[in-house]
């Protein structure tokens, strides 16, 4: 079973927490949709790499998965986490802790993606509402600053980002074509 997350950035406020069998890019656009459809769309998303968020380190195969065009269909701008840098996605990262900590801890563990739907709830729940935040003003929790702070939200189109696709082939001496492959370029 895995978890997909989606936290507000600023005040840590877990907007959406569900279990799967699977990750898999249907998922992550139908949670990110739900999150959307409750919270309202966002400036910018940041993720880190997997394929399910973006093809942009797929060696220039194919072009952009359904939540790279969701997220241009609503103006978002996405941000990815520089690969090997774990540390741009700390906050994410520092959450997931809490939520595994707190999973384990549990005096009965879940054997089915709905009784683990079921605890994460739970946790959304505690975590949101009841627990302080050590790194927010003033101890809150993510609930009271999330609701009380103003949103940023999608700046409009970006007419300069038109993902052309560029095939860069090379001709040898002899006057060969070779086809050196695929890229997404941004022009």
């Amino acid at each position: 079973m895995e978890i997909l997350t989606w936290l507000d950035d600023c005040s840590r406020y877990a907007l959406s927490i569900t279990a799967h069998g699977r990750v898999s890019g249907p998922a992550v656009v139908a949670t990110f949709r739900a999150a959307v459809s409750r919270h309202g769309i966002p400036a910018s998303t940041l993720t880190d790499n997997g394929m399910v968020y973006t093809t942009r380190l797929s060696g220039g195969r194919g072009g952009r998965n359904a939540f790279e065009h969701e997220l241009r269909r609503l103006h978002v701008v996405q941000k990815n986490a520089q690969p090997n840098h774990p540390t741009t996605c700390g906050k994410v990262e520092r959450f997931q802790q809490t939520m595994k900590k707190w999973l384990a801890g549990q005096p009965t563990q879940p054997s089915t993606v709905d009784e683990l739907q079921a605890l994460l709830d739970t946790f959304a729940a505690i975590y949101n509402q009841q627990r302080p935040h050590r790194a927010l003003p003033h101890r809150a929790t993510p609930a009271a600053l999330y609701h009380v702070l103003p949103k940023a939200l999608p700046t409009g189109t970006r007419d300069t980002d038109t993902h052309d696709r560029v095939r860069h082939d090379r001709v040898d001496t002899s006057g060969v074509v070779k086809r050196h492959g695929f890229g997404a370029v941004s022009l």
